[in-house]
């Protein structure tokens, strides 16, 4: 068999197994029920089986260092090899893998906390954090929102053994290491850019983090020195809480979010119509109460999983979660399947994030909302604080999660796991630490632990790409980044291409330099 029958062959094989677990997927996000996590284990193990076959692999692997190859043809073995390479295992420990992988996705799926005996979704929780002055309610409402840590914990930790134990068998120093590799990053040089990032911000993260103190001692007639996580306005301190007093949320209100969103990206251009018509966007019981984005066959299906409420914070869920829809959307689908995704999971999050942040952009509420003059200079230079900030506390927070995933997989066993999570907020977020939850693994009620491996580091990365487009979209396409000419930009230079560049190859395509933090920390220090 040649090569180009080969690549023919395993991208048929490949396109049919993802659209069977992606539609399996889709059912138990959207209904919770076992069955359909059964389903699911079945279709990930068949992936993951068909990946791990060695015959496959060593044509793959003779492939590698074939210059006769076209260009796209090395793209699509690089990729194979790299999609192959962590599947190279005995049957019994995929199987084990995939099966714990998704009893954590369905307890997480199910699980519903609650305040005084009485179930609350996570929106209600997330509700109290927001706007209750009663602060034995606010503790209460973190604490339930931390309670599946319990149980969660302890599986984790068991199945980051696993995954060490798998990558240990394959070359790898442990798991961390292994998957950072083979997303074309390096541990060290992604975790001293991060470092370096913290340093060059700390000051203006401390004059922040000191206003939002003064500004919830205040509201919650607490001592600032008092102040603990269930004071500020979310579970892990990773939304900027409002530090003027304006109420944003009333600019949304009796406002269709969905027809918003619509309407932001026609606006440029791209249509997501289709998007919305297959898309699951409101809570019920059952339904996972997290959001994504699901491209079920490469081909077109892509579909939007989320649970809105009239406010700020689901706009831009709304906003972040349709980028990578029309990311998905415009890939251009006469490449082969396996290059039929973005060039880096980093580069979809940028896209997200580019468009997410306009639901604290005034210049969206005037053009999108149809916010009155009065009304947009009232809340101009509010909005640019709010971004500012948001965009600070965001960076801490991953960088808060990415620096104790890797002592996280550097070693589960070590006995200060629980401390060791509450020392890394205190030091990065500048909180402070509740002593009677050092002993607990609040650290696991985060779902991304389990079931988004090694993935965090991605977020922190995509902010800085999307800092990098703005300032070159700005600056050399259109002021006005609600124009057709930057939906063009986008559907041309970032969608179509998919994954034939690697990553930093398409950054210096389309803005000229590879990825560069200093846009990010630039905006960061913009005078409003």
């Amino acid at each position: 068999m040649n090569i180009k029958t080969f690549l023919e062959e395993i991208n048929s094989n490949i396109q049919r197994m993802w659209e069977h677990t992606a539609l399996a997927y889709w059912n138990l996000a959207t209904t919770g029920k076992e069955e359909y996590g059964k389903e699911v284990e079945k279709a990930e193990i068949e992936m993951r089986m068909y990946l791990s076959d060695k015959n496959r692999f060593d044509i793959v692997k003779k492939a590698k260092s074939d210059e006769s190859l076209s260009e796209v043809e090395k793209r699509e073995i690089k990729l194979l090899y790299d999609s192959m390479l962590p599947n190279q295992l005995p049957k019994e420990k995929i199987q084990e893998a995939v099966k714990k992988e998704v009893e954590i996705e369905s307890l997480f799926a199910n699980f519903r906390a609650k305040i005084d005996g009485k179930e609350v979704s996570n929106n209600e929780i997330d509700n109290i954090l927001k706007n209750s002055t009663d602060i034995e309610l606010r503790k209460k409402a973190w604490l339930a929102g931390k309670e599946i840590g319990k149980e969660m914990g302890p599986r984790i930790i068991e199945l980051i053994k696993l995954r060490n134990e798998n990558a240990k068998l394959l070359g790898f120093s442990n798991y961390y290491d292994m998957m950072m590799d083979l997303q074309e990053l390096s541990t060290k040089e992604i975790h001293n850019m991060f470092h370096k990032f913290k340093e060059e911000t700390d000051f203006l993260f401390a004059d922040i983090k000191d206003e939002i103190d003064t500004t919830l001692s205040k509201k919650l007639n607490s001592e600032k020195s008092e102040l603990m996580p269930w004071h500020y306005s979310d579970l892990w301190f990773q939304e900027a809480p409002e530090v003027d007093g304006f109420d944003y949320d009333s600019l949304l209100k009796d406002k269709d979010l969905v027809e918003l969103t619509k309407n932001t990206y026609s606006s440029i251009g791209l249509d997501i119509t289709d998007i919305l018509e297959r898309s699951d966007l409101y809570e019920r019981k059952g339904k996972n109460q997290h959001a994504f984005t699901l491209s079920v066959d490469k081909a077109g299906d892509v579909r939007v999983l989320a649970n809105i409420r009239p406010n700020i914070s689901s706009q831009e869920t709304m906003l972040h979660e349709y980028g990578h829809a029309i990311y998905d959307k415009y890939i251009n689908r006469e490449l082969p399947f396996t290059l039929r995704g973005p060039a880096h999971i980093f580069t979809t999050e940028a896209v997200a994030m580019f468009f997410g942040r306009m639901a604290r952009d005034a210049q969206w509420y005037q053009k999108i909302v149809e916010i009155n003059d009065k009304t947009y200079e009232e809340i101009s230079k509010k909005m640019k604080r709010l971004m500012r900030n948001q965009l600070m506390i965001t960076a801490r927070w991953v960088m808060t999660f990415v620096f104790f995933e890797k002592e996280l997989y550097q070693n589960p066993d070590r006995k200060d796991l629980n401390e060791l999570w509450y020392n890394t907020i205190n030091d990065l977020q500048h909180l402070n630490i509740p002593n009677e939850r050092k002993g607990y693994p609040d650290w696991s009620a985060k779902i991304h632990f389990g079931i988004a491996p090694v993935y965090y580091h991605n977020y922190l990365l995509g902010e800085m790409m999307a800092s990098q487009m703005r300032h070159h979209i700005t600056k050399n396409i259109s002021e006005n980044i609600l124009s057709e000419n930057v939906g063009k930009f986008f559907d041309e230079k970032i969608f179509k291409p998919g994954s034939l560049y690697r990553w930093n190859e398409l950054l210096t395509r389309v803005s000229g330099e590879t990825l560069n933090p200093i846009h990010l920390a630039n905006q960061l220090k913009e005078k409003i």
